[in-house]
């Protein structure tokens, strides 16, 4: 197989070796706290500011209430809220990497002996989240086309190596860092590229290096 564009489902059907998704318990977990507290508060500022009819009625603290923890619940409630595979970023089986965009279900796939280099160290993405790690992926001119197009982003000057060289940032999508440094490290040789400060309430436990 050489560099080529499938659908995720495609690749989500052959017997993969490792996908970079959220996990299952973690990721339906939050979700589902995320829609009992945004719809507790939603009730708490309704019966709470009807109940004070008479008194103050709605007051700043039942509006903010309310519209912030509606949105929340709307955002819960929307169907691809719960969707995993839109998270998916990266996945790989014994022979190929998929490059995944979950957001359009589409991936790329190329040979695993593309893959130059596994870098551990944390980096900085374009968007303000933290990049648990980088691939350094070996493509020609329009296998990088191809990429850009389906993964619908750019590789930044940073991320350009040489020629046919460049670096791909993966971020961590909720999994414990240390596991999936051992996960991803049968791709290529490791090396490590200086961190960067994150804060220090940025889930500690799982992401020490």
């Amino acid at each position: 197989m050489t560099v080529q564009r499938l659908a995720l489902e495609q690749v989500l059907a052959q017997p993969l070796s490792f996908v970079l998704a959220p996990p299952v318990v973690r990721f339906y977990l939050t979700h589902t706290l995320a829609l009992l507290a945004s719809l507790a508060v939603v009730l708490w500022a309704l019966f709470d500011g009807l109940g004070r009819e008479g008194q103050t009625g709605f007051g700043l603290i039942h509006w903010v209430s309310i519209i912030f923890g509606g949105a929340l619940l709307l955002l819960s409630l929307w169907p691809p809220s719960w969707n995993r595979k839109l998270l998916i970023n990266l996945a790989f089986d014994e022979q190929h990497l998929y490059l995944v965009n979950g957001l359009s279900q589409q991936a790329v796939a190329l040979p695993r002996e593309r893959v130059r280099a596994v870098n551990k160290g944390k980096l900085p993405g374009h968007d303000g989240a933290i990049i648990a790690f980088t691939l350094d992926l070996h493509l020609s001119d329009a296998e990088l086309a191809l990429v850009q197009d389906t993964l619908d982003a750019q590789v930044e000057e940073r991320f350009k190596l040489d020629e046919d060289c460049y670096r791909f940032g993966f971020v961590g999508n909720w999994q414990n860092r240390r596991r999936l440094l051992v996960a991803i490290s049968v791709l290529a040789p490791a090396i490590v590229i200086p961190a960067v400060v994150v804060d220090e309430d940025d889930d500690e436990d799982d992401w020490d290096d």
